[in-house]
């Protein structure tokens, strides 16, 4: 009977622990950056950047996290009246110096001299992303304005003006 208590209290203290990690906010971020790191060897299926989106009186307004991306490999299309897309690439390459392509060349004892980095992590991810919003109300495509600064990206998207209840004249 003392078994069955201890296994009993060992499990419960083990779902404790396991719960507790869910309310460590780091946990969430340490995952969704696992999960894009593991993604993207995968085609990056489910990589997106972390958007704020907040709804003022006469436009809704965007901040998206793209820390590493170049503006110009970012790209805002509208669909439609309600759907905005937004997409983007990154690409990080590690290359050895040419030096270190000669040392190649050589003999495997004279190749122990590499001056060629030696990578210990490598967390910089590269890949794509899409993503679509789709806003309750209609939007005004050719006002959208957009900002891109210290890896963040900033869109205000207006809304259409809503002319509200408006009475028809029978002629």
């Amino acid at each position: 009977m003392a078994l069955t208590n201890r296994f009993f209290a060992d499990a419960f203290k083990d779902m404790h622990r396991a719960f507790s990690l869910l309310d460590d906010p780091s946990f969430f971020n340490d995952a969704r950056r696992s999960l894009g790191h593991v993604n993207n060897n995968l085609g990056s299926l489910t990589r997106h950047p972390a958007t704020d989106i907040s709804e003022t009186a006469d436009a809704y307004e965007m901040h998206v996290e793209l820390p590493g991306y170049d503006k110009k490999n970012i790209h805002i299309d509208v669909a439609d009246d309600r759907t905005l897309h937004l997409s983007g690439s990154v690409q990080h390459y590690h290359e050895a110096s040419s030096e270190g392509q000669k040392q190649d060349e050589k003999s495997t004892e004279a190749s122990k001299d590499i001056k060629s980095p030696k990578w210990w992590v490598n967390e910089r991810a590269s890949g794509s992303f899409q993503r679509s919003f789709k806003f309750p109300a209609p939007i005004n495509a050719s006002d959208i304005k957009a900002s891109y600064e210290n890896g963040v990206l900033k869109i205000r998207v207006p809304k259409v003006p809503n002319e509200g209840r408006k009475r028809i004249d029978i002629n």
